[in-house]
């Protein structure tokens, strides 16, 4: 194995219903660094600075990586990166300059971004090169920040819908802005590959030069049925592991296996993989964090890898 895989807590998605809860997240935060499973956790913004300099002292006492989304603070905004509005673009840079910042407070590595829709055929190739100045300018503001950028790809014409999908054409764009920036890289979430339609281990090895973070993501991807699209399902659970999608065990293990192949990009101290799955406001959240732990830990241990 040429790099190390580290495990991940998805905090944010599957305590979503904390997200501004910040006194509610910190004690998710607490007890989940108290289990000795995980070495990174993703979680929401904290926008208090006392809140921040509590996160940052939890993740430095167990020597945990930390990363955030703000792919739903931006969403929430109904603002764009890649708005071709160049009012609402600045917004949506500014937005995610001071995200970053409270990011940085807590402790973080990584911030990762999303693409914005896909404003069809005619208008994407426009979309596609504003999308990427703003890449630019927010990489080498967090690089001040000591900051790592992602983007995680999604898919473009199955369920999201947007800018940036196919991995053949997104490494191609995102090639340059990795030369210009490289603190820039890319997020690789097993759902929207699925949905997209590329072999995995063929979009693995795309991504393969630019890779920092995963998420093992399960989705339906049969049109026909009611649950199909990127609804950040529940994974499949002991003892059969059975699932009504495509991320069985054995497939997240050969994601792992295949990532761990890979020379580690400059840049990255480790890639971490954090299992996916949405926690709904009435549900049993923290049965949710036991399931992606136990299938977290069934793929590390079919890839036989350590964690």
């Amino acid at each position: 194995m040429s790099q190390t895989i580290l495990t991940s807590a998805h905090l944010l998605e599957m305590f979503m219903p904390y997200m501004y809860d910040e006194a509610r997240m910190l004690d998710v935060l607490r007890k989940v660094a108290g289990f000795g499973f995980y070495r990174s956790v993703e979680l929401p913004v904290f926008f208090d600075s006392v809140n921040r300099a509590a996160v940052r002292s939890i993740i430095d006492e167990n020597r945990l990586f930390g990363g955030t989304s703000v792919t739903p603070y931006v969403k929430a905004q109904k603002l764009s990166l890649a708005d071709l509005d160049a009012e609402g673009r600045t917004r949506a840079v500014a937005l995610v300059k001071q995200l970053s910042n409270y990011a940085a407070d807590c402790g973080f590595t990584n911030i990762c971004i999303p693409s914005g829709d896909d404003p069809g055929a005619d208008m994407r190739g426009l979309a596609k090169v504003v999308l990427a100045e703003s890449m630019v300018e927010l990489a080498d503001h967090m690089d001040t920040l000591g900051l790592k950028l992602t983007i995680e790809p999604l898919d473009r014409y199955a369920y999201k819908k947007q800018l940036i999908g196919p991995m053949e054409e997104n490494v191609v764009w995102f090639e340059p802005i990795h030369e210009r920036c490289p603190n820039a890289y890319i997020h690789w979430d097993s759902a929207h590959e699925a949905l997209g339609g590329i072999d995995l281990m063929r979009s693995l090895e795309l991504a393969a030069p630019y890779l920092a973070q995963i998420h093992l993501c399960d989705a339906i991807t049969d049109v026909s049925h009611p649950c199909f699209g990127d609804l950040h399902m529940d994974c499949a659970l002991a003892p059969d592991w059975e699932t009504e999608g495509f991320l069985t065990p054995e497939v997240g293990a050969q994601i792992l296996s295949k990532a761990a192949s890979f020379d580690k990009p400059a840049g990255v101290s480790d890639v971490y993989a954090s299992v996916e799955i949405h926690g709904y406001p009435g549900t049993h959240l923290w049965l949710i964090e036991e399931h992606a732990r136990a299938f977290l830990r069934r793929c590390f241990d079919l890839a036989g890898l350590p964690c």
